[in-house]
């Protein structure tokens, strides 16, 4: 199953995956962590396959121009995205979110030593994540089902915006999932074909 999901995935992303393939040999040889690849046997739920260092490193340079406090990655898996953005902006606080308990048990045993990141097992979707005072939000398509996508992110976004202003970063998400937001502003979009790539999206307080 993993060898075919890396071959979809070298499909998928055609001539820019050895530019990918470069910036994953670079930064696990920094010792980036949160490497690990896993199939989901839940229905709901997709499969953690971790965003690509080559867009990480894009995102990154955007949000230097844009202050945030608190980072939520929903669905955080083995917790690439953690670790990279933790390394790159200090003193922030970091909050991973995922519903396998596998997971989490590795993202807490990896991220031990660091008081400033929180890992808590839970189904994002059924949480109030406006108590959480998260003003960055990343979302690596973890619902399988586009409509209770939508739904959810339209949910968080008008809430949490009638608060704070909000940074909410799209990985891998389909145009009828992006093109639904109500509000949105988006700052920079990068794709590589209609489906792999990103979205920044900011909300202003309302």
């Amino acid at each position: 199953m993993l060898v075919k999901k890396l071959f979809e995935l070298a499909s998928n992303y055609k001539f820019h995956f050895f530019k990918i393939i470069f910036f994953e040999f670079i930064y696990i040889i920094r010792g980036y962590k949160g490497n690990q690849f896993y199939i989901s046997k839940n229905d709901s739920m997709t499969a953690n396959i971790p965003c690509p260092f080559y867009f990480l490193v894009r995102i990154e340079k955007q949000l230097k121009k844009i202050n945030f406090n608190t980072f939520m990655d929903l669905g955080c898996g083995s917790g690439r995205v953690l670790d990279f953005f933790n390394k790159k902006f200090k003193n922030k606080k970091y909050i991973g979110i995922d519903y396998f308990e596998e997971y989490c048990d590795k993202c807490k045993k990896v991220f031990s030593k660091n008081n400033n990141i929180e890992i808590i097992k839970s189904d994002f979707t059924k949480l109030d994540l406006d108590t959480f005072n998260v003003d960055c939000i990343f979302y690596n398509d973890p619902v399988c089902n586009e409509n209770n996508s939508i739904i959810f992110l339209n949910k968080v976004i008008n809430l949490m915006k009638s608060n704070r202003d909000i940074i909410f970063i799209l990985i891998n998400c389909s145009n009828k999932i992006i093109n639904e937001l109500d509000n949105s502003k988006c700052i920079d979009s990068y794709y590589v074909n209609k489906i792999k790539g990103y979205s920044i999206y900011y909300f202003k307080k309302q």
